[in-house]
C-alpha cells in the first residue's frame, strides 16, 4: 500500500471513530462541544453525571455551585473556567459560563485546579501512599496536608441532617430517604511526595518529633490549641510554623 492509500485508510478510520463517538453523546453534549470551539479540548469529554434522585445533601466536594478557577488539563493551562468536583464519581467538572452542561474529567487528565479559595491536585494512579483521586492542598511550605473528600449515597428513615451526613444541608427535606454521606481523610505530604495518614491534631504533632515542643508553645501562644480550633486551621498553623 502506497503512502496516499495509507493516509486515506487512516482518514477513514478516524472519521469512523469520530462518528461512533458522536453517536454516544446526547444532542446537548454535541451542541456544547460545537459551542466550545475547536480550540478548546477541555470541553470535549463526557457529560457530567446528572443527579435527579431526590436526596439530602449533595454529591459534590462541598457545594453544587460552580466557581471560577484555572485548570491544568493534559498539560495545558486554562483560565476563567467554571469548576467543581464530583466527590461521588471522583471527577473534576468544568463548564462554560454561557452553557449549563458540565463535562466530567478524570484525575489522570487534570493535574491541578485552583479557585479563589482552594487548590487541588489530581492523581491518576496510586502515588506515595495516596490513592488515585483529587486532593485539596493545605499549606504552602515544604510540608503540605492533602485533604481527600469522598461521598456515597445512603438511605435512612431517620433525621440525618448535620452530623449523620457529616455536613449541614440548608435545604434538608425530611421526606427524602436518600442522602449523600461524606468522608474526609487527611494526609501529611513531604517534599518527596511521600504521604502518611493523619487522623487528628495529636497525630499531626507526632509527625514532627524534633519540633513538637516549639510547636506546642507557638500554638498555645496563638491560642490555636483550644478545642474550638478547626482541624484544618490547626493544620495550616502547624505547617506555617514548621516551614519557617
Amino acid at each position: 500500500m502506497n503512502k496516499t492509500n495509507r493516509s486515506f485508510t487512516l482518514c477513514l478510520a478516524l472519521c469512523a471513530c469520530l462518528s461512533a463517538m458522536a453517536q454516544q453523546y446526547p444532542a446537548e453534549q454535541r451542541a456544547f462541544q460545537d459551542a466550545a470551539g475547536s480550540g478548546s479540548i477541555l470541553f470535549r469529554g463526557k457529560q457530567a453525571k446528572p443527579y435527579d434522585r431526590p436526596a439530602n445533601g449533595n454529591p459534590y466536594w462541598s457545594s453544587p455551585a460552580f466557581v471560577p478557577g484555572e485548570v491544568i488539563f493534559e498539560g495545558n493551562h486554562y483560565y476563567d473556567i467554571l469548576v467543581n468536583i464530583d466527590a461521588l464519581e471522583g471527577k473534576a467538572l468544568v463548564r462554560r459560563a454561557d452553557n449549563p452542561v458540565a463535562v466530567a474529567l478524570p484525575p489522570d487528565a487534570v493535574t491541578y485546579i485552583r479557585t479563589q479559595d482552594a487548590a487541588y491536585v489530581g492523581l491518576g494512579q496510586d502515588t506515595g501512599g495516596l490513592s488515585a483521586g483529587f486532593y485539596e492542598v493545605i499549606g504552602n511550605g515544604t510540608f503540605k496536608v492533602y485533604k481527600h473528600v469522598t461521598k456515597r449515597i445512603q438511605s435512612s428513615t431517620q433525621n440525618v441532617n448535620g452530623d449523620p451526613i457529616g455536613y449541614y444541608d440548608p435545604d434538608y427535606n425530611p421526606s427524602h430517604t436518600y442522602y449523600y454521606a461524606i468522608s474526609k481523610a487527611y494526609y501529611l505530604v513531604d517534599a518527596s511526595g511521600n504521604a502518611s495518614r493523619i487522623r487528628n491534631k495529636k497525630s499531626l504533632l507526632r509527625s514532627f518529633p524534633e519540633q513538637r515542643k516549639n510547636l506546642r508553645k507557638a500554638l498555645a501562644d496563638a491560642r490555636l490549641d483550644l478545642p474550638g480550633t478547626s482541624f484544618e486551621d490547626y493544620c495550616k498553623a502547624v505547617l506555617s510554623i514548621v516551614s519557617r
